[in-house]
């Protein structure tokens, strides 16, 4: 059905003119998938969102709670080819995934099953960061196909804090202007990165040992271009590290003491497709809200593009009786920290310094 809506045009009291403007808010069904897909190789599972737009007559919201409305129920075949140097190398099928839950809300929500496709990443399947990925999703029903492109992004490296077992230390006894460098080399095809400090402990309890980790995310990076090579650096004092750890982690009385691990870093990449497409949709902050529409999916909507979590630098805490750290005294006995009873030793045979 169409719906109509009838403008009439007044002028004081008298009616100049009774003619109406058709409007048709409502035209015949276009069959439109909205896609969403990033590619990982560190992962060792690939997962493809596939979901249908809808227009109708009636409450939207209605509409959005009716799984026909929102998901292509056993119709879709998905594929991913593996190309290099123009040839198909190898082909990977996507089966519907009902693994993951979505939490209730304004869409259809009890499964997934027919919105979620992945497959197995890893062996004969895994990822070669020497190709270029192509998504093929058909409808077998409609006949509709789609496709979407995307390279893959290769390692970065870090080069400080060093890859190997020395430990690190974010305070300098002799400097209380410290600033600590964490310095690495990008990677091809990679736009965007973002650093993630994680630092681990364990609470110790009158019932066991829990472990927790705390993360700390830096601000995005942007490279001038996807060629890989340069050079970035995140830095910042060493008591910044203190003063998080200090306003993140309460004071609890049921703790009897925390022991604080190692400390990881971890950098997150993300293609120029991702960062055009995360540009486009930041929230507007000017008079004008319409937002240009971007997409990568040709005969869809969507995003199909890859990003890159690297493998954690994992790094011990230098130990107190080290000249040039005072970090596990610190953290025991700082003072952003010295109420959370964190021992000054990594192996838990420390003792908790406190406030002085």
């Amino acid at each position: 059905m169409k719906k109509r809506i009838n403008y009439f045009l007044l002028a004081g009291t008298i009616l100049l003119s009774a003619c109406s403007t058709d409007l048709e808010v409502i035209g015949n069904y276009k069959e439109t998938l909205v896609v969403y897909g990033l590619l990982d190789q560190s992962q060792p599972k690939q997962y493809v969102k596939i979901n249908k737009a809808f227009l109708g007559e009636g409450n939207a919201f209605s509409y959005a709670q009716i799984k026909d409305s929102v998901q292509f129920v056993n119709s879709l075949n998905v594929a991913l080819n593996r190309i290099k140097n123009g040839l198909i190398i190898h082909t990977d099928t996507l089966y519907p995934d009902n693994t993951i839950p979505k939490d209730p809300g304004t869409f259809y929500w009890p499964d997934q099953g027919n919105a979620i496709y992945s497959f197995v990443s890893t062996g004969g399947n895994a990822l070669i960061t020497d190709s270029e990925y192509k998504l093929i999703i058909k409808n077998k029903e409609t006949g509709t196909e789609v496709t979407a492109k995307t390279s893959l992004i290769t390692d970065a490296v870090i080069s400080s804090p060093p890859n190997n077992n020395s430990p690190v230390g974010f305070v300098i006894p002799t400097n209380s202007g410290y600033n600590f460098h964490v310095n690495w080399t990008t990677g091809k095809n990679a736009r965007i990165y973002q650093l993630l400090i994680r630092f681990n402990y364990i609470d110790s309890t009158s019932t066991g040992n829990v472990p927790h980790s705390l993360d700390w995310y830096f601000p995005e990076q942007t490279t001038t271009g996807i060629d890989g090579g340069e050079q970035m650096l995140v830095e910042f004092r060493g008591q910044d590290f203190l003063h998080f750890i200090g306003t993140h982690i309460i004071d609890d009385s049921n703790v009897l003491r925390r022991i604080p691990g190692n400390v990881d870093f971890l950098l997150i990449s993300a293609a120029d497709e991702l960062h055009t497409y995360m540009e486009v949709n930041k929230p507007s902050t000017g008079i004008i809200q319409e937002k240009p529409i971007f997409t990568n999916i040709t005969n869809g909507l969507g995003i199909f593009s890859a990003r890159f979590n690297k493998t954690p630098l994992s790094k011990p805490l230098k130990p107190s009786t080290s000249n040039s750290s005072a970090t596990l005294d610190s953290i025991s006995g700082g003072q952003y920290t010295c109420t959370l009873r964190f021992l000054n030793n990594i192996n838990g045979t420390g003792s908790w310094t406190g406030c002085h």
